[in-house]
């Protein structure tokens, strides 16, 4: 996780100016483990805080689309070239 954000959380949670929803939210799902209650909202306000909004942006749209596209492009032909060869051989084409 980027170093910075989580120097960050740690900051807001050693201060005043901790998320104390989300410290609530921790507390409660680490059954009152209050050390454990701080690990959890350390990771998931570092996560928030690492998200970078703007690199969403630059991600390819469509991942899958071009493998999906050769494999249909592969397998059109494919069928083509059978449909071909088959009434090749049943009109004596060669």
């Amino acid at each position: 996780m980027n170093q910075e954000a989580k120097r960050k959380a740690q900051e807001e949670l050693d201060g005043d100016s901790a998320d104390w929803e989300l410290l609530s939210e921790c507390i409660a799902k680490a059954d009152g483990d209050e050390d454990r209650a701080h690990q959890i909202y350390l990771h998931r306000r570092t996560a928030e805080l690492a998200n970078d909004r703007a690199d969403c942006d630059h991600r390819e749209k469509w991942p899958m689309l071009t493998p999906l596209l050769v494999i249909y492009t592969v397998g059109t032909i494919g069928v083509l070239a059978l449909v071909f060869v088959f009434l090749a051989g049943r009109l004596g084409w060669w």
